[in-house]
């Protein structure tokens, strides 16, 4: 594409996002997904075939414009390194030109689409990825960054997971083990081999271990010791809004005003949801398989509330984050404390679809007070096998497995 940057041009180093980690989204930025086959699968994309990575999201606005999107690779800790000369094979710069305006909704956006590799996107080496999107042509006009992995397959990895007991108080956690067999050429450089661990979509949380044990031949078993396994937290709530029904969730739907209101049925620490439901791997669904879907679907406006453990306000400000604003706690939308019905309360805009959220806060006393509600004993948890490549001075990515908890 006649926009994009050549090899020439691509030795400056990026930007570097606030405190080291990645870019939130911008106010007028909604529904961003970047998923692999479908909604609800984790952004990793193999080198040597499978699916190409899908980019989605929403401008709040009818004002539909071309934008761009940057690519920059990371080591397994999310800290970026390499020149894009070392990581891409042509350009690590493409144009979004590939934008529809909603139709015939209450509140007006622009839907984008993006899939990648294509044409003018390649990768020379895998490893953690984060993509940047922007004004067109302006890297440092971010609107937003999201990251992914790219895996090359070169070592074969088993999954397995052990629940133990563990702790003063003898509670479960959820041990996860991978067996790996390393590709010959690294036999003897196992040392340089990292295990990580992701429950659920928790991308840039993982748990790592660095201690191979020997698994039996040139296999090797890497796990998570139980104090740093994983034990008890908050469990994830579903809201299903696709079709705007009142259902188990849903208290009440008014369509008579703009943008249409949702109300949710209240959320009781007490009283934990310990069913499976849909497993959305922390992902929103949104436009499923219907063709016009992105387009089509509303902005409603949803209230969330939350009744806190023994009916009492907690000792610090209450949030709800989901898939729909990315697991991003916005620190002026603190949930409302409403005495007389004993709840938290506070709204949001979603995008109709199906969304997993959760309520947390940035006060340590209060996510503890949080944990009441039971763990979601059926998870996804993701398994990623990283190699120090010291000639390319980076973290390569061996090999990617996956289990279901049960």
């Amino acid at each position: 594409m006649a926009a994009c940057s050549g090899q020439q041009q691509m030795l400056a180093p990026a930007p570097v996002a606030q405190g080291g980690g990645l870019i939130g989204a911008s106010d007028n930025v909604r529904s961003i997904q970047l998923y692999a086959a479908d909604e609800q699968d984790l952004p990793v994309l193999n080198m040597h075939g499978g699916p190409a990575l899908t980019l989605e999201f929403d401008l709040m606005t009818w004002q539909a414009r071309p934008l761009s999107v940057y690519f920059y690779h990371a080591d397994r800790e999310w800290r970026r390194d390499l020149s894009p000369g070392e990581f891409m094979e042509s350009f690590f710069r493409d144009d979004l030109l590939d934008y529809s305006v909603s139709r015939n909704t209450q509140v007006p956006f622009t839907h984008y689409r993006y899939r990648f590799p294509n044409e003018s996107i390649g990768f020379r080496i895998s490893g953690n990825y984060v993509l940047r999107v922007t004004e067109q042509g302006s890297e440092d006009e971010p609107l937003f960054e999201r990251p992914f992995f790219v895996a090359e397959g070169t070592a074969q990895a088993l999954m397995s997971l052990d629940l133990l007991l563990t702790g003063p108080q003898v509670l479960p956690v959820i041990q996860p083990r991978l067996v790996v067999t390393p590709p010959t050429e690294l036999t003897s450089a196992v040392f340089d081999m990292t295990a990580c661990f992701i429950e659920g979509g928790r991308l840039l949380a993982a748990r790592c271990t660095q201690t191979p044990r020997l698994g039996g031949g040139a296999d090797m078993l890497y796990y998570l010791e139980p104090e740093v396994s994983y034990g008890s937290r908050s469990g994830d709530y579903l809201v299903d809004i696709a079709d705007l029904a009142p259902r188990g969730d849903v208290e009440r739907i008014d369509l008579s005003t703009t943008p249409f209101q949702v109300l949710l049925q209240p959320d009781y620490a007490r009283f934990p949801d310990t069913g499976s439901g849909r497993l959305l791997n922390g992902q929103s669904v949104i436009g499923g398989r219907d063709e016009f879907g992105d387009i089509e679907a509303e902005y409603v406006e949803v209230t969330f509330r939350y009744v806190p453990p023994d009916e009492q306000p907690l000792p610090g400000d209450l949030y709800v984050i989901g898939s729909f604003n990315n697991w991003q706690v916005d620190l002026g939308a603190a949930m409302r404390w409403e005495s007389e019905p004993a709840w938290y309360e506070s709204a949001a805009l979603i995008k109709q679809g199906l969304h997993e959220y959760r309520y947390t806060s940035p006060d340590l006393a209060v996510r503890r007070m949080l944990e009441s509600r039971l763990h979601r004993h059926v998870q996804w948890y993701t398994g990623l096998v990283y190699f120090r490549d010291h000639r390319l001075s980076t973290d390569r990515l061996l090999a990617r497995a996956r289990i279901l908890s049960r």
